[in-house]
């Protein structure tokens, strides 16, 4: 039947479809539909154009000229769902079916009026091929759009991952206490993180575009290995040097690394780390370990200082035992005693700074101990005319402390910031919570250190108050180390100290055992 061949042919042109259409590579309903509806219309057409209904209005050629115009309907319709190969499967086989009919029934091809035949069997295929062209041009203009749309989907996407990715990496850089510099090949500086700009005391934008020797001048020892690394002479280079800025030189730490693509160096990274914390932490160190060695032999000279002592004191007092009524001698011995019983306080005073007595750790507020110290010590403020401001700023707060000895630490402060200001003057003590620590500070308005003198306050029996037995602030430094902290001190002559002690908090800081420093 010619129907069939129709639907076999129909049949192999399902891969047409769009992808929507087919199932793992089976005809799928919709295919089926179309093939249905294509093949029964073309049987139809086919069985009305063979055996035409006689109507009386109607002449019979006329329906023949109908019917084949009919055969236009399944030929478009097929071209249309399933391209160009649909259109000339169904237009080839209209033709095969109406040829023969056209010879034998309707006058031949192309004797007189039957020329119309050929005319139609032509123009099926015309009409197939043309329709089934602009429908295949048609959907691949629709599939190239749509690649073009996937493809510009693509680029968005990965846009929007490279900017997620600069802002994850610029926030890096950003968060990093480190400055870090990137310079290109010719030696310009192509990025600054805000911590290089901090540190050389420039915006971000005013680096970048400015070569390294401008950057940081006069400093050969970085330019120098930078520029070796561009050229491919070194590997890597690290130094330490002091950087001028806008508040003063800082110690510094720089490391300069080949920034490399494929292999090849397009540039260096810059890192510069700030040393200021690190110089002072080793001081710190540096300080408690002399002063613990120091305690050692202080407390052994004190500790043989003290047994003569006593004899000489035990020796005097039977001296003034035996000594008539009114001997003029007796004031010699009282005199003896007196300066035997300061030496004795010395010799107390030296114990206790070298072999200090054990520590008793517990949970301390430091409000109420900063609060009671301004109490006992307001009054000897007062006398000296100094005006005492605090704030505490409502500090809530727990260390784990010994708080006798935190008291004796801020009395000594108070007392020695006082004493700076023989005119009178404001102190000003404050109390924060800060990253974990504990800071309290105490700020006077007194004569100040001199720079040449203000690493040595710490040193053991070193005083410029007439009077003072230079003990106080190694004591104070002693006990804050021995409660994990330690004490900063800043100092201008003429314009007043600030001391500042940072402690752990409680929370987050181990805490020490109760122990004796030995």
């Amino acid at each position: 039947m010619p129907a069939q061949g129709v639907v076999k042919r129909l049949a192999g042109l399902s891969r047409l479809q769009p992808a929507s259409h087919r199932q793992r590579g089976d005809i799928s309903l919709a295919t089926l539909r179309d093939v249905t509806i294509v093949v029964a219309a073309t049987a139809v057409i086919t069985y009305f154009h063979f055996r035409p209904v006689h109507l009386s209005f109607i002449p019979q050629e006329t329906l023949h000229i109908i019917y084949r115009r009919l055969y236009y309907l399944p030929i478009l319709y097929a071209a249309i769902r399933f391209g160009l190969k649909g259109g000339l499967a169904t237009s080839l086989t209209i033709t095969a079916i109406f040829a023969p009919h056209a010879i034998k029934s309707m006058g031949g091809l192309v004797k007189g009026a039957a020329i119309d035949n050929s005319f139609d069997l032509i123009l099926y295929n015309v009409v197939a091929f043309t329709t089934g062209a602009l429908v295949e041009a048609k959907r691949r203009q629709t599939q190239r759009y749509q690649e073009v749309l996937r493809l510009n989907r693509d680029i968005e996407e990965r846009e929007t991952a490279l900017r997620r990715m600069k802002a994850y990496t610029d926030s890096i850089l950003n968060s990093v206490s480190s400055g870090v510099l990137s310079v290109d090949q010719q030696g310009n500086v192509v990025t600054a993180n805000p911590a290089a700009a901090r540190l050389l005391s420039s915006g971000e934008d005013e680096l970048n575009g400015f070569p390294l020797e401008k950057v940081f001048p006069g400093q050969e020892a970085l330019v120098t290995p930078a520029r070796r690394i561009l050229a491919g002479g070194q590997s890597r280079a690290t130094m330490e040097f002091d950087l001028q800025g806008g508040d003063g030189s800082i110690p510094v730490a720089a490391r300069i690394t080949p920034h490399l693509s494929r292999g090849h160096t397009v540039g260096i990274v810059v890192t510069i780390e700030d040393l200021s914390e690190v110089r002072d932490l080793t001081e710190q160190l540096y300080r408690a370990d002399k002063l613990s060695g120091l305690g050692e032999l202080v407390a052994g000279v004190a500790h043989e200082v003290r047994n003569p002592l006593g004899v000489i004191r035990a020796s005097v007092q039977m001296m003034e035992q035996e000594l008539p009524d009114g001997c003029s001698s007796s004031e010699l011995t009282q005199v003896m005693l007196q300066e035997i019983d300061r030496l004795d306080a010395v010799v107390n005073a030296l114990l206790d700074f070298g072999r200090p007595s054990e520590y008793r750790f517990g949970r301390v507020n430091p409000l109420p101990v900063l609060e009671e110290v301004v109490l006992l010590t307001r009054q000897f403020a007062r006398q000296q005319q100094v005006k005492v401001d605090c704030d505490f700023n409502g500090l809530r707060a727990e260390i784990h402390a010994d708080e006798d000895r935190l008291k004796q630490v801020f009395v000594n402060l108070i007392s020695n910031a006082i004493q700076a200001m023989p005119n009178g003057g404001t102190l000003a003590i404050s109390a924060r919570a800060d990253g974990g620590l504990l800071k309290v500070s105490f700020a006077d308005t007194g004569t100040g250190i001199p720079e040449d003198e203000l690493g040595r306050i710490f040193d053991p029996f070193y005083t410029t108050r007439a009077g003072g037995s230079g003990l106080g602030l190694s004591i104070v430094h002693r006990i804050v180390d021995a409660h994990n902290g330690y004490i900063n001190v800043s100092s201008s002559e003429g314009e007043g100290s600030a001391f500042t002690v940072v402690l752990p908090l409680l929370e987050e800081s181990p805490r020490p055992e109760v122990q004796a420093d030995a």
